[in-house]
């Protein structure tokens, strides 16, 4: 597997991750992870979604104890360009689509940014990249238009290598239907069998691949994770007090 230098994301100032409101539900009954999805969409919103980090982590809250478990991503037939940084508030509008590919036409786009960018010399593939900069930074890099292209390209221009940047391509989909590029793999797990089409999470703490995601044959039985969305709480108002006759 190919291995090179990565650049990572150190994000300060205007930006704080958020996550959707999601409330994750574990249910300890196994099943295939289509009659999982079933009984989730029965009995809740869906099977899990996870947008980012904090999503993840709480998910894996929600497990009391060390799991596999089904979560609602699966291999689909189409593949799609994401970004590994998956908060949708990183980003304006139609930055998730910014591409500068070889034969591509340079965007004349100029905005101000206020992200530090760190390149690592470190030789790892791309989804050990992606790990290490999660853990130590805040994700690998996204290039939303030409003034950050510019900016990541004389960060790099000096070294003369290839370096990775969170630009993936996959055919993962969410139960769903959301558009959330989150991934979060298992180191090399993906090549070990591509047939393996469903998504479970490790939820063992004392392993080091506690709250990785790994494919799976969905005919395997396991307990599974459904989600339903927070419910709307309006904000407290004061009572209103009518004096005086009508």
């Amino acid at each position: 597997m190919e291995t090179l230098w990565y650049l990572t994301l150190l994000i300060s100032g205007f930006y704080t991750p958020s996550s959707c409101l999601h409330q994750y539900h574990f249910i300890t009954n196994s099943m295939t992870w289509t009659d999982a999805q079933s009984y989730c969409r029965e009995n809740y919103t869906d099977l899990a979604t996870v947008d980012d980090m904090e999503d993840l982590n709480k998910l894996i809250t929600s497990v009391n104890s060390s799991y596999f478990v089904w979560i609602g991503l699966k291999k689909g037939d189409s593949m799609k360009w994401h970004w590994s940084l998956a908060d949708i508030c990183f980003y304006r509008e139609g930055e998730t689509e910014f591409r500068n590919w070889d034969t591509g036409t340079p965007q004349n786009e100029k905005q101000d940014t206020n992200l530090t960018y760190v390149l690592i010399q470190e030789n790892k593939t791309w989804i050990d990249a992606q790990s290490y900069c999660r853990q130590h930074h805040t994700d690998l890099v996204s290039v939303r238009n030409q003034t950050e292209n510019t900016e990541i390209d004389q960060k790099i221009s000096l070294r003369g290598l290839p370096v990775w940047i969170g630009l993936f391509l996959d055919s993962w989909i969410w139960s769903d239907q959301s558009d959330s590029s989150f991934r979060n793999w298992w180191s090399g797990w993906l090549s070990t069998d591509q047939r393996y089409n469903c998504t479970m999470v490790h939820s063992n703490p004392s392993s080091p691949n506690h709250a990785k995601l790994r494919n799976y044959p969905c005919d395997n039985t396991f307990p599974f994770i459904c989600y339903g969305k927070l419910p709307y709480s309006p904000p407290n108002l004061p009572d209103i007090v009518m004096t005086g006759e009508l």
